[in-house]
């Protein structure tokens, strides 16, 4: 539902066949299970053993001789194999269906660009290219008083188009976009290319008809996706993942050996001075004339200067690795924890459930939105500050998963010991038996 409310204009009013739809929402659904089946598992938990205590179905099993763990048997081993299917899922199929969803949504978006061209606003949807028009026929699809900015030489704005009217299509391949302008003008300035004359040419093409095309593979997100130094790892299994988590750790270490070998070779700040006979550097300088004395400052000050660019160059280059690597292994303990999450949340909310003493969807709904909540977003500031580096992804991303299972060891036993720390009726006749002692004092 959040998909469609969020994408329903860009798919609106573009001839798409209901299959394509389907097949979008159904991908998309897909990426939504790491989110929705822990909370499924919590929900139904809470609202089975709750239904269970609320019918005293629990007190009877006691009263029989049968402990909690043995009539959360079934359901333990019921949520094993969910959180065994839950790493398949995570390891082997979400990889392959989640750069499925993203190429198919950004390929509809695209699929008529002068739909996603809003009027008085600058569009960026290309490359290089920055459109504005001032109005739009949204029926037919055509742009009044365009404005189209080319940046694809990276020079800022050389080239300037301007036409009262135009219209955008694409290609049958759609691979090229099409832009039909009528009545317009091409303003282009070139920048010098000599500092010693500089010269800034200007040209103006007039013209009542001017077709312009651009290249659309940028928009073919499966060609494109898992290129990247970052985004790959969406799509690689745990033993991929290990593989180049390794070596990611091996490029830093070879480059901080490699450091500490150039610093102490290259850079007499940190040779070793045992072999050396040792002399103030005050005493030193009084024995070296003025112009001696210049160019030893001027000698000192650009060897600084190159300590202080091969400390910024190493740095740069170790802490883009090590970004990787953390990238890498956020996602390799996401999978791990994503399974056992689903074994975590039935602990937390199967002895709720028996606490509260409540079934349906009031209760057991309000606890398991909460829980959920609170178990969401501690993964998530888990994700955002792995992600900054300061902190080992592995202790950060296992962080919510031990909290939540010592919280379920908690409930655990306070269901065991049949206590009434959510029971709302007891809470009630605590307060009453309050009510009437006061009541009492003040008659």
């Amino acid at each position: 539902m959040q998909f469609l409310w969020k994408y329903i204009d860009d798919m609106i009013g573009k001839g798409l066949d209901f299959i394509v739809i389907f097949k979008l929402i159904y991908f998309t659904a897909l990426t939504t299970i790491p989110m929705a089946l822990p909370l499924a598992i919590l929900l139904s938990s809470i609202m089975s053993m709750g239904n269970f205590g609320e019918h005293f179905e629990l007190t009877a099993a006691k009263a029989s001789g049968i402990s909690l763990f043995r009539f959360f048997k079934s359901l333990i081993i019921f949520s094993a194999f969910v959180s065994i299917f839950a790493f398949y899922f995570a390891n082997f199929i979400l990889t392959k269906v989640d750069i499925i969803a993203k190429s198919m949504l950004v390929e509809v978006r695209n699929l008529k660009p002068a739909l996603l061209i809003k009027p008085k606003t600058f569009y960026n949807g290309i490359s290089g290219i920055t459109i504005r028009a001032e109005s739009k026929d949204e029926d037919k699809g055509i742009l009044y008083d365009l404005r189209i900015y080319d940046h694809t030489s990276g020079k800022g704005n050389e080239s300037v188009l301007l036409a009262k009217r135009g219209y955008l299509s694409q290609s049958e391949d759609g691979m090229v976009l099409i832009m039909r302008l009528d009545s317009g003008v091409l303003i282009k300035e070139e920048s010098s290319s000599s500092l010693d004359n500089p010269k800034y040419p200007f040209y103006q093409t007039k013209f009542s008809s001017w077709e312009k095309r651009f290249d659309l593979k940028q928009f073919k997100l499966s060609d494109n996706f898992g290129k990247g130094g970052d985004d790959k790892r969406f799509m690689l299994p745990v033993s991929e993942l290990n593989v180049y988590i390794d070596s990611f750790q091996k490029q830093m270490n070879s480059k901080k050996s490699v450091f500490v070998h150039n610093m102490h070779t290259g850079n007499y700040i940190t040779q070793s001075l045992s072999s050396r006979v040792y002399i103030p550097f005050k005493d030193s300088l009084a024995k070296l004339d003025s112009q001696q004395q210049s160019m030893m400052s001027f000698t000192k000050t650009l060897k600084a200067r190159n300590v202080k660019n091969i400390l910024f160059l190493h740095n740069s280059d170790y802490e883009y690795i090590k970004s990787l690597k953390n990238l890498f292994s956020i996602e390799l303990y996401f999978k791990y924890t994503f399974a056992l999450s689903c074994l975590i949340l039935f602990f937390v909310g199967a002895p709720l459930g028996a606490i509260i003493k409540k079934g349906g969807l009031g209760w057991p709904m309000l606890f398991s939105v909460i829980l959920f909540i609170l178990y969401y977003f501690s993964n998530l500031i888990a994700k955002k500050v792995s992600e900054i580096g300061k902190y080992d992804p592995l202790l950060v991303m296992w962080t919510p998963a031990v909290i939540f299972m010592a919280l379920g060891v908690f409930l655990t036993i306070k269901a065991k010991n049949d206590s009434n720390l959510l029971n709302i009726e007891s809470y009630n006749l605590f307060f009453n038996n309050l009510k009437k002692r006061f009541q009492k004092k003040d008659k």
